[in-house]
């Protein structure tokens, strides 16, 4: 796709930049269409799914965010700013819950159980053990 930049032709940077933005939207169309498939975000695990939703209310947020710039508005005054400020919260939140769920170690009780009372010593076969020790050592 060729456009005719009529006066600006003349200024290369800004051809430059102009086709550079014309891909990058052409590519943001692409990936948008890939979303849309429903039967992609079913296959999507439960924390995959609160991910992607992050994924796609942020960076939906930020293309809000480019629009407000090349209209002139400037966004730190606008309620876009509080909102991404809301999805860093909520994206570190569901960090802290996913390395809460992966990362800390768990006990699984029978396990436990099972090694305590076979591991560990029995105070009597012990002391019976001790006692047969001590004979044998006389009797050499």
């Amino acid at each position: 796709m060729d456009f005719d930049f009529k006066e600006l032709s003349n200024d290369s940077d800004i051809v430059d930049r102009l086709r550079e933005f014309i891909v990058s939207v052409d590519e943001i169309q692409e990936i948008l269409k890939f979303i849309e498939n429903p039967e992609f975000y079913q296959q999507l695990s439960n924390m995959e799914k609160i991910k992607f939703n992050l994924l796609m209310s942020f960076s939906m947020n930020s293309l809000f965010w480019m629009y407000l710039r090349a209209e002139g508005i400037d966004p730190m005054n606008h309620q876009i700013k509080a909102e991404n400020e809301r999805l860093k919260e909520s994206m570190a939140r569901a960090k802290q819950i996913h390395d809460r769920n992966t990362k800390m170690p768990r006990i699984n009780k029978d396990v436990a159980k099972r090694f305590i009372k076979h591991e560990l010593w029995d105070p009597k076969s012990k002391s019976e053990n001790l006692v047969e020790n001590i004979k044998e050592a006389k009797d050499n």
